[in-house]
């Protein structure tokens, strides 16, 4: 097994992933996923690298060329340095291409496959995990404990104490996805620079407004078939310096969240999955309603909206909040749809 334990992925990411020249990123913690694909690109390059030296590819692509990604992995930098390839999408691979890849063992650069949560029965976890050669790191949500000590590990590096009821406040007001958390403690620190402890009235001053500045807001809109509100939506998530790309990877995460919720009212166990997902509070009753309103089917069409206009917003990075947009006016229409 190269299923890499979670205590020891942070030295891993650290050493660059070490001895594997191929590593596998996968799991329902998409911004958890994207820390640690970015981190381990950045280790491997080094603070300096040239921006070129990190290619970037997705499995579309890959898919209607198959020799590229044999062909980027033996290319050799015009001035000798690093260079490190990322795929998108892995999980969507055609299988001689992952195939081809795990069959070399050792890339002349190093690979990291980024995919979405990839089941137990998946062929390329089945593949990577099985291979010596391939380190596997799966991305979950953190558990609320794991939550709160990450936070506190941050506020101490600021030199914050975090007493028990302003921690469990904390905890309460995060959501699931640990980059976007991780992001939300930073700013908390920021705040509080100065004094010495964090109070329940910092966190309400900081957090108490997420859901209505954060890219949320667009996704929720959508989903519940407002079409008035996503222009303005959107344009708020611009001015607070959220990009278009990151709303659009929201929502794909929004879309599989909403898969597990619509599973869970299937099970009558609607309200339970809710406080599992660990939304920030105000959200909760929304998520709620648009898992009453949204199908399996409903839901696998708005993926595939989705994942079509990540595809176009990255071949036309200049049209790609046009791109978002209308892509969300697609889900929104839809949740119309479906309540009729």
């Amino acid at each position: 097994m190269s299923a890499i334990r979670p205590g020891d992925v942070d030295r891993l990411i650290a050493r660059g992933g070490g001895e594997y020249r191929i590593m596998l990123v996968h799991g329902p913690d998409e911004g958890l996923a994207r820390l640690r694909v970015r981190a381990m690109a950045e280790a491997v390059l080094g603070a300096a690298a040239d921006p070129l030296n990190r290619v970037e590819l997705d499995a579309e692509t890959l898919n209607s060329d198959p020799a590229r990604l044999a062909d980027e992995t033996q290319a050799i930098s015009m001035f000798g340095d690093k260079r490190v390839i990322l795929v998108r999408q892995a999980g969507k691979l055609s299988k001689g291409i992952w195939q081809a890849l795990l069959e070399i063992g050792s890339p002349g650069s190093p690979v990291i496959l980024h995919a979405e949560e990839l089941t137990k029965s998946h062929a390329l976890r089945i593949a990577c995990e099985s291979n010596p050669a391939v380190a596997v790191i799966a991305c979950y949500p953190l558990e609320a404990r794991d939550l709160e000590q990450a936070a506190q590990a941050r506020l101490g590096t600021a030199g914050l104490r975090l007493g028990p009821q302003a921690a469990a406040h904390l905890v309460d007001m995060l959501g699931a996805d640990q980059s976007l958390s991780l992001q939300e403690v930073d700013k908390l620190a920021l705040y509080c620079h100065g004094q010495q402890e964090v109070e329940i009235a910092d966190i309400d001053a900081i957090l108490a407004d997420a859901s209505a500045s954060s890219a949320s807001e667009p996704i929720d809109t959508a989903f519940e078939g407002n079409l008035q509100g996503i222009e303005p939506a959107m344009q708020r998530c611009l001015r607070d310096g959220i990009s278009a790309t990151a709303v659009l990877t929201l929502a794909l995460n929004h879309v599989q969240m909403l898969h597990r919720l619509v599973r869970a009212r299937a099970e009558n166990m609607l309200d339970q999955a809710v406080k599992q997902e660990r939304l920030f509070f105000r959200r909760e009753a929304r998520a709620r309603r648009q898992a009453q309103n949204w199908s399996p089917d409903g839901l696998r069409r708005a993926v595939e909206t989705l994942g079509t206009a990540q595809a176009q917003s990255r071949k036309n990075a200049a049209l790609e909040e046009t791109i978002v947009a209308r892509a969300l006016w697609a889900v929104a229409l839809a949740a119309r749809r479906s309540s009729n």
